[in-house]
């Protein structure tokens, strides 16, 4: 017996939970089986119906979760990868763990796809509690600020906390950084038992997110990096954590050593085989979409989900470090979303890139030529418009001569292309390979 917002979940004998906004679905809701309303309001409908103060604490108090532990990451990049790190490193030490976040809910080998990186809480806590009937020990997930203004992660306590990094982005929604900090920064009143708060000193604000209740373990201070050798292939890290450790990953540029060093952080504060994991840092890798690698001849193509001004400045200083010739970019800037940033997004394109092709991302309800227009306004000369995302990624591969990089930015893992009302079926990931295929066929 479950409770839900949503009436499309209700099965037989479930509860459904009455907000401002699904009043017009308690009907569908008890037809569908409903056996019981909860709800803020005065009004009594034909089932069993329950008047409380919060529909949010009757949630909280309905599930238990005693015997799971839950680790939390916020920030404005880096969140996914270090949650899947999290989530990797102790599967690999035999501690059964699930995963929710942008990439989705997983457990073993089940998937499931979410609409938000953090989920309504009656979709959250069920998925947790899912978790906790799969026998999982922990669930590691992303809290996104929306998530966190929006109470729907109300009433959770965490026994660790991540927070990445914080850089300007939602503001359409925050209005401002410090409403966007202010928000992100709810995190940190939210642990119990430890209290482990793993901080990054290469992000302006961790200072923000230091509580003295806590045990701040600072990125940069705490563990301190004492060298960074990327190439195309792998990186190689020596960092002090009390005692000196050299390891090689699989993960490419700075950022994402600061992610493993973080996912690896929480993981030995919680107790658990440290050492096995920095042993075998080679079998950890980032998710799809994130500096995902394609060799083309003897060219590199990376696909990662970059898409604000500092997730896309970070990727493409890295690249430069390790380029041998040109660098040619593909981006461009969702629809109905943040306009101030378009601008710089063109600017930091064309200056660390040899050559960039901007093209649509998500244009939503929004003419594809206000969102270019905007884009490259401060962008340099360097650059062309093919709106077709496809044809784009078809000429930008036609272009790659021997040693050359493609960057294709944006969209990452996303499976899809928001135009209009629809929804439309695109992988970035998938039609690169494609568009590989066939030039190597018609060789």
């Amino acid at each position: 017996m479950r409770l839900w917002k949503n009436s499309k979940y209700i099965k037989k004998g479930d509860i459904f939970i009455v907000d401002k906004d699904n009043k017009k679905y308690v009907d569908e809701a008890i037809k569908k089986g409903a056996k019981l309303v909860v709800t803020q309001t005065d009004e009594v409908y034909n089932v069993k119906t329950i008047k409380v103060k919060s529909v949010n604490e009757y949630i909280k108090n309905y599930y238990n979760f005693s015997n799971i532990k839950i680790i939390g990451v916020t920030g404005t990049n880096g969140k996914t990868t270090t949650c899947y790190l999290i989530y990797q490193m102790l599967n690999f030490l035999g501690v059964k763990t699930s995963y929710i976040g942008t990439l989705g809910f997983y457990i073993d080998d089940k998937k499931i796809t979410l609409d938000n990186t953090t989920p309504s809480i009656d979709i959250l806590y069920n998925l947790i509690m899912d978790a906790k009937d799969e026998g999982c020990s922990f669930v590691v997930m992303e809290v996104s600020s929306h998530a966190l203004k929006q109470k729907r992660v109300y009433g959770l306590i965490f026994d660790a906390i991540v927070v990445t990094n914080v850089t300007e982005d939602h503001l359409d929604y925050h209005k401002n950084m410090n409403d966007y900090i202010l928000s992100k920064r709810k995190l940190i009143y939210m642990l119990k038992n430890k209290k482990i708060c793993i901080l990054n000193k290469y992000d302006k604000y961790y200072k923000k997110f230091i509580k003295k209740e806590n045990q701040n373990y600072i990125l940069g201070k705490n563990i301190k990096i004492k060298k960074i050798n990327t190439n195309l292939n792998s990186t190689d890290i020596t960092f002090k954590d009390n005692k000196k450790y050299y390891i090689k990953t699989n993960l490419i540029g700075d950022f994402n050593v600061y992610n493993f060093l973080m996912a690896y952080k929480v993981v030995k504060e919680l107790g658990y085989d440290y050492k096995k994991i920095l042993s075998n840092a080679l079998i950890f890798n980032v998710p799809n979409g994130r500096m995902q690698k394609i060799n083309y001849k003897k060219s590199v193509i990376f696909i990662d989900y970059a898409h604000t001004p500092d997730a896309v400045l970070k990727v493409l200083k890295t690249v430069r470090k390790i380029k041998k010739k040109r660098i040619i970019t593909i981006i461009g800037c969702g629809g109905n979303r943040e306009k101030e940033k378009r601008p710089i997004m063109g600017l930091v394109a064309t200056k660390y890139s040899s050559h960039v092709i901007f093209t649509n991302d998500n244009p939503r309800y929004e003419n594809p030529k206000t969102i270019i227009n905007d884009i490259i306004k401060s962008a340099k000369k360097n650059y062309e418009v093919i709106y077709d995302r496809k044809e784009a990624i078809k000429k930008g591969i036609s272009m790659l001569k021997e040693k050359d990089i493609l960057m294709i930015l944006g969209k990452g893992h996303e499976e899809y292309q928001i135009i209009g009302d629809n929804k439309y079926y695109f992988s970035d990931l998938k039609t690169t390979r494609e568009i590989i295929s066939n030039y190597i066929e018609e060789e």
